[in-house]
């Protein structure tokens, strides 16, 4: 492997999917909007506690509640007016804590009952490893008071059920995860190869665009086509055309930074975005590619080529004539006797 493809290398493994994993928790567009329901929640079900409670006299608990009540408005109506939160949704553990301290000492076990929704909030608006730190905060907080006012055998029953929803709660977001980067997955990626697909693609180019012309920096693409791929089903079946598919996009992907981006436009034909990369090293890349799959055993029996184009955006470019003439210069490449590489023309 010569020193421009080494450069290029990443751990086998190492697909595009898995490098660009999700947040840890729901994304901040979902917590924000979980975060502007909770807050419609609580004026309903919490202001109407905190007037009962100062009807009754109890005051700090009143003010309490208020002001758990009040910080969700405020960072509700900040959402609504699409801004970022002005208070952190950790430091709703300071209001909330403050409230079930005051409610256990006033109304007995009572107060303990309200760990548990403000536990299932936490792990609805924070991230996973905030959510678990002020779950485990309050967990301690309130186990003493339960201690403090009930009791130890109330205490032991109701630290072991708060610990014991804790541990659900984190197993059922795990499950959610693992089950939301598997919808990412087929939302996104071609199921056959794993790369990415159409879809995914027309995004990603259009965003390639928009970042190389801020930076003025230059990007380029190959496009790939596999020659002959029809005999290839024809002789030898779809199952080991598949195979040849998948052999393709792991090669390519382990000679790839872990910036490039791999795409299935269809059929046997991908495309490869080369970010920050001019022509004349994208076309050296490509003919590193095409003799690296020249020499593959993807198929048993006989060799598997590919014909490649190369295009750099020019400043006349879209998205379409980019990938046109990328196409264009593919074709050439086949019209030349395949197995071979060529660069697009100028804009």
């Amino acid at each position: 492997m010569t020193q421009a493809s080494a450069r290029r290398v990443k751990p086998p493994g190492g697909g595009l999917l898995l490098s660009r994993s999700t947040p840890d928790g729901p994304p901040p567009p979902s917590r924000d909007r979980l975060m502007a329901a909770l807050a419609a929640v609580g004026m309903v079900f919490l202001v109407p506690f905190a007037v009962h409670d100062f009807l009754k006299g109890r005051y700090p608990l009143a003010a309490a509640i208020v002001a758990v009540v009040a910080t969700l408005a405020i960072d509700a109506f900040a959402i609504h007016r699409r801004k970022a939160p002005p208070i952190p949704y950790a430091l709703l553990l300071v209001p909330m804590a403050a409230a079930i301290t005051i409610s256990l000492q006033t109304q007995g076990v009572i107060g303990a009952f309200w760990c548990y929704p403000a536990v299932l909030f936490f792990h609805f608006v924070l991230s996973r490893r905030w959510a678990n730190l002020c779950s485990v905060a309050l967990l301690a907080e309130a186990t003493v008071m339960v201690h403090r006012y009930l009791g130890m055998r109330i205490t032991v029953r109701f630290c072991v059920s708060l610990a014991m929803t804790i541990v659900i709660i984190n197993v059922i977001q795990g499950i959610i995860r693992e089950l939301q980067g598997r919808l990412l997955a087929l939302a996104i990626t071609d199921p056959l190869t794993g790369a990415f697909n159409r879809r995914q693609m027309d995004g990603r180019l259009a965003e390639a665009i928009g970042v190389a012309r801020r930076g003025g920096r230059p990007v380029s693409v190959l496009l790939f086509d596999i020659d002959h791929f029809k005999r290839v089903n024809d002789e030898h079946g779809h199952e080991a055309g598949d195979a040849v598919l998948k052999g393709l996009v792991a090669l390519v992907q382990e000679r790839s930074r872990q910036i490039d981006l791999m795409f299935r436009m269809g059929g046997e034909e991908f495309v490869l975005l080369l970010p920050a990369t001019g022509e004349a090293e994208a076309a050296r890349l490509a003919e590193e590619l095409r003799a690296s799959v020249a020499a593959a055993p993807l198929l048993d029996g006989r060799p598997v080529t590919v014909s490649i184009g190369v295009a750099e955006l020019h400043a006349a470019d879209d998205r379409e004539s980019w990938i046109k003439r990328a196409d264009d210069a593919l074709y050439a490449a086949k019209n030349s006797g395949r197995n071979r590489v060529a660069r697009g023309a100028a804009a």
